[in-house]
């Protein structure tokens, strides 16, 4: 398996030698087919020069046959090349011979027509024999070869550290987003919000972190799920243990009266572990409202009545002043667990020897419930607090009862979704009132 890095490097690479390449031979054939001739022309007009002087001075008549002869050995010497000319009738004069018999270059001869002293007609022909020299052509093609290759590895060399620094700059974000999604895998919600000039890998890098907050928000949910249905669990179980163990210790007669509260608990425990089923269905939310009408009557005293037992074993009193036969159009599950929760406090509170007073009463408008108390009470500066999630008032008496700071703070948001307001009016060691209103 290939890395994102080397194929980066690999085919920018690969694409710089292509196109040098083809630029290479195209320039190659270029001047190979274009300007070969016109090289060879310019580098060898030893021809020229020779027919040059000798049209000069066969034109000129202070020129003797000698001077002629003498100055066409001198030429064919310095430039090494043979020279005669060949008259109409086929003789040949001026024979002049400079060019190197061994040498390997190939043999040209370049013929010039010249007219006599009197410049009446074509007095003969001029031939001049030498050997054409294409090294300079070839150290031309040579030095344009090595060009080639020089331009062709710099730019391969150029090619390479430039997709190092493009695959750097693309793989680094990509590795960071990498490691951010193991990290997810492993529960390390926190992510990277290091920006990159890469649309694409923006787009994803907000993609990552949108999953990653929404991740850390499910598992935080989570958790204070399990710590709010563990909650809500206990306080059935518990009313139910102790009314157990006082049927057993003879305390309590299992009458039918007794009977019917331990159904009431069985059912409202079963109620509770049907809404745990629910809320794992994706499409169920964890403060959903089931709404119908029930009679908060019945249903507050039978609540009341649950806790006897737990009240009896502590030496608390449990009244009720509750107005008969009130309606009302909620969620009764919601509601129990909110009464459930303020009477286990207030037991906690209170400990042993002292009172516990509900209060419930309508109008036409409205719904009150009260829970007094007469415990430890609450500080002026901590009642503020005390609806916070795991707060809990540590100098009060039974700390070691007073759970992990849930139960306010889960009655508080069940009451917020019935649609209620909840208020507290306490008084370190004279105890403490909670006050519920709900509209009709």
């Amino acid at each position: 398996m290939i890395t994102l890095k080397s194929k980066i490097i690999r085919n920018f690479t690969a694409g710089i030698l292509a196109c040098v390449l083809v630029f290479s031979i195209l320039v190659t054939l270029f001047v190979t087919f274009n300007y070969q001739e016109l090289i060879k022309k310019n580098l060898d007009s030893r021809p020229t020069q020779v027919s040059n002087w000798f049209k000069k001075v066969n034109n000129d008549p202070s020129y003797s046959k000698e001077d002629m002869q003498e100055g066409l050995e001198n030429l064919a010497r310095d430039l090494e090349v043979d020279i005669y000319f060949e008259e109409p009738d086929g003789a040949i004069s001026y024979p002049a011979y400079g060019r190197n018999k061994i040498n390997n270059y190939l043999r040209e001869e370049k013929k010039f027509p010249v007219f006599n002293i009197n410049r009446s007609r074509r007095s003969g022909t001029l031939h001049v024999i030498y050997n054409g020299n294409f090294e300079p052509v070839k150290k031309m093609q040579r030095d344009f070869s090595m060009a080639i290759v020089y331009s062709l590895s710099i730019s391969l060399l150029i090619g390479f550290i430039i997709s190092l620094i493009l695959s750097e700059n693309i793989s680094e974000p990509i590795m960071k987003i990498s490691d951010e999604t193991i990290n997810l895998k492993d529960g390390n919600y926190k992510t990277d919000d290091s920006l990159t000039d890469i649309k694409e890998i923006e787009t994803l890098q907000t993609n990552i972190n949108y999953l990653s907050n929404n991740l850390q928000k499910q598992e935080e949910i989570r958790k204070q799920y399990a710590q709010d249905i563990s909650h809500e669990l206990r306080t059935p179980l518990t009313n139910l243990q102790l009314y157990i163990e006082a049927i057993k210790d003879g305390v309590i007669d299992p009458d039918e009266n007794t009977m019917t509260v331990l159904l009431e608990d069985v059912k409202r425990l079963e109620g509770l572990i049907e809404g745990l089923k629910k809320t794992f269905d994706e499409k169920v939310e964890y403060l959903e409202i089931n709404k119908e009408d029930f009679n908060i009557s019945e249903l507050t005293d039978s609540i009341v009545q649950s806790f006897k037992a737990n009240a009896e074993i502590n030496n608390i009193d449990i009244n009720t002043f509750i107005q008969e036969e009130i309606n009302f159009y909620s969620d009764s599950d919601k509601y129990s667990q909110i009464l459930q929760n303020l009477i286990s406090n207030a037991i906690k509170a209170i400990g042993t020897d002292g009172e516990i007073n509900v209060y419930l009463n309508a109008d036409a408008n409205e719904i009150v419930l009260r829970v007094t108390d007469d415990g430890v009470g609450i500080a002026e500066d901590k009642i503020d607090r005390i609806f916070e999630r795991f707060y809990r008032i540590e100098d009060a008496r039974n700390t070691k009862k007073n759970g992990h700071g849930l139960g306010l703070s889960i009655t508080k948001n069940f009451v917020d979704a019935l649609g209620g307001k909840i208020e507290v009016d306490s008084k370190e060691n004279v105890g403490t009132t909670f006050i519920l209103t709900f509209i009709r």
